[in-house]
């Protein structure tokens, strides 16, 4: 219950920020949703990764003023990401936009 609730309000800021989007500039949603979709993608990537050089060389900087070890995570930070349904539907939505946007302007091409 609480992975559908946090993908409906995913989805719905996702289609608001696409509609205040295209409103603002004067266009079709599906002009903006890729772009929005993205966005909102790598925010929640951002957010949601478990660190990287920063979180490792503050880490470091902490051992060294305290004199503890402090026990991490070891992995890739392009792999490492909690499990979050929200990224999950957001990058689904990002995908599914680029499908529609190719196929709306296929002739374009």
């Amino acid at each position: 219950m609480k992975k559908l609730i946090f993908s409906i309000i995913t989805l719905v800021v996702i289609f608001g920020l696409t509609r205040i989007v295209s409103d603002f500039m004067h266009a079709k949603m599906i002009d903006y949703a890729f772009v929005v979709g993205l966005i909102v993608t790598i925010i929640i990537r951002f957010f949601t990764s478990s660190g990287g050089y920063f979180t490792n060389s503050l880490s470091l900087n902490i051992q060294t003023q305290t004199g503890m070890k402090i026990n991490g995570e070891k992995g890739s930070p392009f792999l490492t990401t909690r499990k979050s349904f929200s990224f999950l539907v957001s990058l689904a939505f990002t995908i599914i936009s680029l499908l529609t946007t190719v196929i709306y302007y296929w002739k374009e091409f």
